[in-house]
């Protein structure tokens, strides 16, 4: 009789199991969609409680950078006032999360449209041949960006993933930088080459730089999970009450960053 009970315990323990490798049943997906449309609300202020800075418009400066290759780039150049809008546009259309090891967990994030704006400067020259003068306004817009995120998980400590996958997709690029190149004719020339090509230059780049973007990013979320169980990371994405609530991680943060985007009545 134990035996048919512990039997019939195991079974059900399956059949639970299965169940819930369903997208949205067992895995929070849900709360996580709600959490993350709390945190829309919420981006154009700070979140001290995730350590966040305001996030849309994303805005930081003065930095200053340089880079010397010896054959290729000279450069020295600063951003001041840098303004990133549009991060709260996000959409989620894609969302699959299981904590059972082995499986693939998808998340999908778009963005329609995403701009920047910025005062730079860049002084010094491509391998030597074409001399840098920027110092002016800069902005860039991109449209219908696309993060696509695999991964499976290590639910036992320390908590992390594994087999990272992820890959981007991109509508339009434009792009704006007053007086980029000293030679007015080429300066014109490379704008017309990136705003028409530019699409196709970035997917080269990231299919050359993938695997190393990749390995840094497992490095960093394996670092940030290392520190939490799996179900206290649950806990921090739903706010560790009752369902509904967003405390304690909104706590004193107002949610009224799109208001101006509903409709009136």
């Amino acid at each position: 009789m134990q035996r048919a009970q512990l039997t019939s315990r195991a079974l059900l323990a399956i059949a639970i199991l299965y169940a819930c490798l369903s997208p949205a049943v067992c895995v929070y997906e849900a709360k996580i969609l709600s959490f993350l449309e709390e945190f829309r609300m919420r981006m154009c202020h700070p979140i001290p409680n995730l350590g966040l800075p305001a996030l849309d418009p994303l805005q930081f400066g003065p930095v200053a950078t340089e880079l010397n290759n010896k054959y290729l780039v000279d450069f020295t150049g600063s951003i001041d006032n840098f303004q990133l809008h549009g991060l709260s546009d996000f959409d989620v259309p894609e969302l699959s999360l299981t904590p059972v090891p082995r499986l693939k967990n998808t998340i999908n994030v778009t963005l329609p449209l995403t701009h920047f704006e910025s005062l730079y400067t860049a002084k010094g020259s491509l391998a030597y041949i074409l001399n840098l003068a920027g110092d002016g306004n800069a902005e860039t817009s991109i449209k219908n960006f696309s993060i696509l995120i695999s991964f499976r998980l290590r639910s036992v400590s320390p908590l992390a993933i594994y087999s990272l996958e992820i890959e981007l997709g991109l509508g339009e690029l434009w792009i704006n930088f007053d007086n980029l190149v000293e030679e007015e004719r080429i300066n014109d020339f490379f704008h017309a080459l990136v705003n028409e090509l530019g699409v196709e230059l970035l997917g080269d780049v990231w299919d050359y730089e993938q695997g190393t973007v990749v390995s840094k990013a497992q490095a960093a979320v394996n670092k940030f999970l290392g520190q939490f169980t799996l179900s206290e990371i649950i806990q921090i994405i739903t706010g560790g009450g009752s369902e509904g609530e967003s405390a304690p991680i909104f706590e004193g943060v107002e949610p009224d960053c799109k208001l101006e985007a509903s409709p009136t009545n």
